[in-house]
């Protein structure tokens, strides 16, 4: 009886896959909290730095991936709040903060790495920087904010552009949380949360 529970232990870690961890990096700065009738945010368009996507082929649609993955996460964690994708220069409404992030790095890391190794090797990673403003476009809130995609046992068989993806979901789930309350998020983070 106990060589099938082993054979299952051993199928289960093969096949449990990569796992994704936030960090906040240094230089994150809140200079009002949030107002406390915040109804809806508008998240404008994202921005890509030149040179952002390294060793990742197919991923054309990263800023627009990321914003539909903060809205998302806005919705999953504030469902009071209406979160609209803006187009431009939208206007933010009463009782409303706007949202502007740039991807820095987008990079796939090593598929063959993440599956031959595992051990943490290959990762892939992602960093955003996210500003909070207020109505009038006064900063609020601005972080860097990272996402490390790693496969710890080895045997992750997704491509590159498979894990990015599900890496820039993560690090939009982690923008969003910050968003929410970014002191709260910057105390989190610096203990080690």
């Amino acid at each position: 009886m106990r060589t099938p529970t082993r054979l299952l232990t051993v199928l289960a870690l093969f096949c449990a896959g990569c796992v994704s961890t936030a960090q906040l990096q240094e230089g994150a700065r809140v200079q009002a909290p949030l107002p406390q009738d915040t109804q809806s945010v508008v998240i404008r368009p994202t921005v890509l730095s030149p040179d952002a996507v390294k060793n990742v082929e197919g991923l054309t649609d990263a800023p627009q991936l990321f914003a539909r993955s903060l809205r998302e996460a806005l919705k999953k964690q504030r469902p009071t709040w209406e979160s609209t994708l803006a187009d431009g220069q939208s206007v933010v409404p009463e009782r409303g903060i706007a949202i502007t992030t740039e991807l820095l790095n987008i990079d796939g890391g090593s598929a063959a790495l993440r599956f031959w190794i595992g051990l943490n090797t290959g990762a892939a990673e992602s960093t955003v920087k996210v500003s909070v403003l207020d109505k009038m476009g006064a900063e609020l809130a601005t972080a860097r904010i990272s996402n490390r995609t790693v496969c710890p046992i080895g045997a992750c068989v997704e491509s590159n552009e498979a894990t990015v993806r599900r890496n820039l979901e993560g690090l939009a789930e982690d923008t969003a949380a910050f968003i929410i309350d970014p002191a709260e998020y910057q105390k989190k983070k610096r203990s080690g949360q």
